[in-house]
């Protein structure tokens, strides 16, 4: 087993090494908080590469990922190929892990997401499109920040002239994510050529693109806080009714990596740097054993078994794996050019059945959410796959919805949904704390072995750095992380 602070090395490393490789994206001599020349699309693109670099790394995926149990660390293998415990499969958490996203998500990515759109919206003539372009962008930064910490600064965060801002509630920051995204829907202008085009990482500047993404982000965020805030179905009516989300794989919002040194994958690196080329993740017995309970054709694009052996066996969170026995997350899905997926066709289709099934702000339909339900599936084993099955088969064979009782029906989405995003922690993290009251959500989760007193794993505490220490309007007491959040009931 590795020291434990590699992966935060390896997070800076990674940085660095993608640098200047991508030096389009990242050449930025002055700092974003106060440059006033610099290209907004170079202020973009450089907000995007951090995005994606810190979804994908040591501070947030591997702690998620383990504390969250999409995957299992094996433990203390014998071949000293796991991850190792107790660590954060057990909830034992570097400091390091609660502070680097802090910072990335303000002081870098969000400010200059900030100052971009100040740049775009006071040039001459003004750039309306790249400004809601990095709004969108903006909100998906400020939904993954509430989603992490809880009560974060928001409506005077990112203002160069307030040095200690005040926690919003959660409540209050997910309303703002809405409200990002709705004033980035009001501003793009199809009539303008002015745009970010070749440093879009998403969609090259394919509006009608982004507005869909725009519109499911919005979506996403009402999802969130709608069963504790119950008067949002009808914002989640109006905006099915509306339509117009993402409708394709072609939508998918995902920026790869590449097969070029020094801009891969942070997951490929990691295992290529420090193991070998074994994948230290397992695969997590939850999902490895509903998964074989289908025949599941994403079996083995998800997971690689031992030499010799037929069959996909996961292990328990916190238990102690071998390399003979239990399979590990596959190579391919951390292969180099492996992307950073943000939002699915297939997530859209998942949040639309179960808005069917749940009759929000729509009548329950279920024959409806069942059709919906088939197609998130189907979306998923086609791009999982890569296309080398056939998702709508497979689909068609999974037990209908209309057979279950309502909740029956719902839970079973919700699994299906929280299995598509395996390899997306942050997302299945949030998926899971929404998905039913405690007690009830989907999966079933239980401590993992070894794991601290307390219950599960809920939240990234506040890091005690200056930035929360220095600032009054801080919480003084230490939120634990397994203190739930508002919209986690």
């Amino acid at each position: 087993m590795k020291n434990k602070f590699i992966y935060i090395l390896s997070t800076l490393t990674l940085f660095s090494m993608l640098t200047p490789s991508c030096k389009k994206d990242l050449n930025i001599n002055t700092n974003p908080n106060s440059a006033e020349k610099v290209d907004p699309k170079l202020l973009f693109s450089t907000a995007v590469v951090q995005y994606i670099t810190k979804r994908s790394d040591g501070d947030l995926w591997i702690p998620i990922a383990l504390a969250g149990q999409t995957v299992a660390s094996g433990g203390n293998t014998p071949e000293g190929l796991g991850w190792g415990s107790p660590f954060e499969e057990q909830y034992i958490f570097d400091p390091l892990i609660f502070g680097n996203p802090w910072r990335y998500f303000y002081s870098t990515m969000g400010a200059g997401l900030k100052q971009a759109i100040l740049l775009s919206e006071t040039a001459t003539p003004a750039n309306k499109n790249a400004a809601a372009q990095c709004k969108v962008v903006l909100a998906m930064n400020f939904f993954d920040l509430t989603t992490i910490y809880g009560d974060v600064p928001y409506s005077e965060a990112l203002n160069v002239g307030i040095t200690y801002p005040k926690f919003d509630s959660q409540q209050q920051v997910l309303e703002g994510v809405v409200a990002i995204c709705d004033d980035a829907l009001a501003e793009f202008d199809d009539a303008s050529p002015l745009k970010i085009s070749d440093y879009d990482l998403f969609y090259k500047g394919d509006l009608s693109k982004w507005k869909k993404l725009a519109r499911s982000v919005k979506l996403r965020a009402l999802m969130t806080m709608v069963d504790k805030d119950p008067s949002k179905a009808a914002a989640i009516g109006a905006l099915i009714t509306a339509g117009d989300f993402i409708s394709s794989s072609a939508d998918d919002a995902l920026v790869p990596w590449s097969t070029v040194a020094g801009r891969e994958n942070p997951k490929y690196r990691m295992i290529s740097q420090y193991y070998g080329g074994v994948n230290p993740f397992h695969a997590s017995k939850r999902i490895v054993d509903f998964m074989n309970g289908l025949e599941d054709p994403r079996l083995p694009f998800y997971f690689d078994r031992p030499e010799g052996i037929d069959e996909y066996i996961g292990i328990e969170n916190g238990a102690d794996g071998d390399d003979v026995t239990f399979a590990r997350v596959s190579l391919d899905m951390h292969r180099k050019d492996a992307p950073e997926i943000f939002f699915s066709y297939q997530e859209q289709l998942f949040f639309e059945a179960e808005i069917q099934a749940r009759g929000l702000g729509v009548p329950v339909n279920m024959s409806e959410a069942n059709t919906l339900f088939r197609r998130a599936v189907a979306a998923s084993v086609n791009y999982w796959t890569k296309g080398e099955n056939d998702g709508v088969a497979f689909a068609e064979t999974l037990p209908s919805l209309t057979s279950m009782s309502s909740r029956a029906a719902v839970k079973y989405i919700h699994m299906h949904h929280w299995v598509d995003e395996m390899d997306r922690a942050i997302d299945a993290f949030t998926q899971f704390r929404r998905s039913g009251p405690e007690g009830d959500e989907v999966p079933a989760l239980t401590k993992p072995i070894g794991a601290a007193a307390g219950g599960l794993f809920r939240r990234y505490e506040y890091p005690q750095s200056n930035e929360i220490l220095l600032n009054p309007n801080s919480p003084k007491e230490r939120i634990k992380y397994d203190t739930k959040m508002w919209f986690d009931l």
